[in-house]
C-alpha cells in the first residue's frame, strides 16, 4: 500500500483508512494505474474478481491482473486513455457462474496540479441485468421485424383525410369491413386526443415513423405506428400509411421500464424507485405538515438459511416476506426491497406514533409462521427498526439511517420486536 499511498492524493493514516473503506464498500470495481499500467491501487471487489487481494494486486501490470485474452480486447482502449482521452466501453464476459454477462468500464485519465498524466482511474460496474434485457428488447423487436415482414402489413390509401382503399391485413387488424372504411375520415379510426398529431402529419407531409393508437371496431384500442408517404393511386395523388400493430414492442418496454425501478427477485420497488418516491413524499409532507414513518427491515438468521439450505431456498424466503410485507401494511404504504435481506416500508398518512406501532406489529404478525422449504419448516422473523419524520430528520438519509440504528437496537434486544430510533 505504500506505493499506492504514495501516487495517490492521500495525506494521512485516517484519510487513507477511509478510502480504503468508501473504496470497499461501493457497488463497483475500482483501480488505479500509473502511467507505466502497473496497479497502485484497487478496492476488494477488484482484486478479488481477478483473482489477488489489495495487497499482492499492487505493483502488477494490467496485462498481469487481467490475462492475455483480455488484454487483447482492452489495449486500444488502454492505449486511448495513455493519450489522456476518457474511454467507456461495454465488454461481454464470462461471469463467475459461469453464464455470460456484461460489465461498463469507465477508464478516467488522471492528472497532476502541473496538468501532467500520472495514471488512469478504472471504474467497472456489472451490468449483465441490463444488457441481457436490452439484448432480449432488441431481439424481439428483430423478431418482431421478421414477422411484419414476411406477412401482410396494414395499410390505408387516403385523400385529403378520406379513406379510398385499404388492404385486408388492417381490415383484419381492426376488425372492419371495406364498407366500414372506404369515405370516412381518418381520424374517425383514431381516439380524439390522437387526431390533433395526425392532423399535424397529415399537413406536414411527413414520412417519418411515430405511434399512435388505432380504434377498433369492438371499441378497443390497439398501439400502432404509423408511416405514411405520398404516392399516386389509381391516377390521383393519395397518401400511403402502413399500420404496425407495436403491442409487443410497447410490452416490452414498459417491462425495461418497470424492472428499472424494480426488484427483478422480488418485483418490489428497488432504491432507484424508493429515491424518487421519497423525495416527492417528503416535499408533500412538508407543504401539509404530515408525518412520515420508515421501517427499515432486517431478517433474523436469513445467513443461516443461505449456509444450509441454499441460495434458492433464501430467495424465496424473500419473494415470500415481500408478499407477506405488502399484505401487512395498508394499500398506500409503500414496500421496498434495499438488496440482500433488508426492506423498507414507507407509511404516509401517519396520525400518531401508535398508528406506525400498530402497522409494525401487522408486520411481525405476518411474519411469524414458517416458511415451507424444501419439506422444511423455517422460520424468518424481522427486527424492525422506525423513524419519523420530522422527529427523527428531514432527509431520507437521515431517515434511513435513524431506522437503520434502531434495527439494530431492535436486534440487540432479541430480535423479532420492533424498535423506535432512540439517538442515545
Amino acid at each position: 500500500m505504500s506505493d499506492a499511498r504514495s501516487t495517490l492524493p492521500v495525506a494521512h493514516d485516517d484519510a487513507d483508512s477511509l478510502l480504503r473503506l468508501v473504496a470497499d464498500s461501493v457497488p463497483a470495481m475500482m483501480a488505479y494505474y500509473a502511467l507505466d499500467l502497473k496497479c497502485r491501487f484497487a478496492n476488494r471487489r477488484y482484486a478479488e474478481a481477478n483473482g489477488f487481494t489489495v495487497d499482492t494486486i499492487l505493483g502488477l501490470t494490467v496485462r498481469q491482473v487481467i490475462g492475455e485474452e483480455a488484454w487483447r480486447h482492452i489495449e486500444p482502449h488502454v492505449m486511448r486513455v495513455q493519450a489522456g482521452q476518457a474511454v467507456r466501453y461495454v465488454r461481454e464476459q464470462v461471469m463467475p457462474g459461469g453464464e455470460t454477462g456484461a460489465i461498463e468500464v469507465n477508464l478516467i485519465p488522471h492528472f497532476s496540479d502541473t496538468g501532467e498524466q500520472t495514471g488512469a482511474f478504472v471504474l467497472i460496474n456489472e451490468i449483465t441485468r441490463q444488457w441481457r434485457a436490452e439484448r432480449a428488447l432488441r431481439e424481439s423487436e428483430t423478431r418482431m421485424r421478421k414477422f411484419v415482414q414476411a406477412s401482410n402489413e396494414g395499410i390505408v390509401f387516403h385523400r385529403d383525410g378520406l379513406v379510398t382503399d385499404v388492404n385486408e391485413a388492417l381490415l383484419r387488424m381492426g376488425g372492419y369491413d371495406m364498407a366500414d372504411m372506404a369515405g370516412r375520415s381518418v381520424l374517425e379510426f383514431v381516439p380524439a386526443e390522437w387526431r390533433p398529431t395526425i392532423i399535424d402529419r397529415i399537413r406536414g407531409q411527413s414520412e417519418e415513423p411515430y405511434e399512435a393508437e388505432m380504434l377498433l371496431k369492438r371499441g378497443e384500442r390497439l398501439p400502432v405506428e404509423l408511416a405514411g408517404k405520398a404516392m399516386p393511386y389509381d391516377g390521383e395523388n393519395h397518401r400511403m400509411v402502413i399500420v404496425r400493430d407495436i403491442t409487443f414492442r410497447k410490452q416490452a418496454r414498459e417491462r425495461m421500464e418497470f424492472l428499472a425501478l424494480h426488484d427483478a427477485l422480488t418485483q418490489l420497488p428497488n432504491r432507484l424507485y424508493l429515491d424518487e418516491y421519497m423525495e416527492r413524499t417528503l416535499a408533500l409532507a412538508r407543504r401539509q405538515h404530515n408525518a412520515v414513518a420508515l421501517f427499515f427491515i432486517d431478517l433474523d438468521d436469513f445467513k443461516q438459511i443461505n449456509d444450509t439450505l441454499g441460495h434458492q431456498a433464501g430467495d424465496e424466503v424473500l419473494r415470500e416476506t415481500a408478499q407477506r410485507l405488502r399484505a401487512a401494511v395498508r394499500e398506500s404504504d409503500l414496500v421496498a426491497r434495499l438488496g440482500g435481506d433488508e426492506f423498507l416500508v414507507v407509511l404516509t398518512n401517519i396520525e400518531s406514533a401508535r398508528d406506525t406501532e400498530r402497522i409494525a406489529n401487522s408486520v411481525l404478525a405476518a411474519m411469524q409462521p414458517p416458511v415451507l422449504l424444501k419439506r422444511r419448516l423455517v422460520t424468518a422473523l424481522p427486527s424492525i427498526g422506525i423513524a419519523m419524520y420530522p422527529e427523527h430528520g428531514d432527509s431520507m438519509d437521515a431517515l434511513i439511517r435513524g431506522a437503520d440504528a434502531a434495527m439494530y437496537q431492535a436486534k440487540q434486544a432479541g430480535g423479532n420486536r420492533h424498535a423506535f430510533w432512540l439517538a442515545s
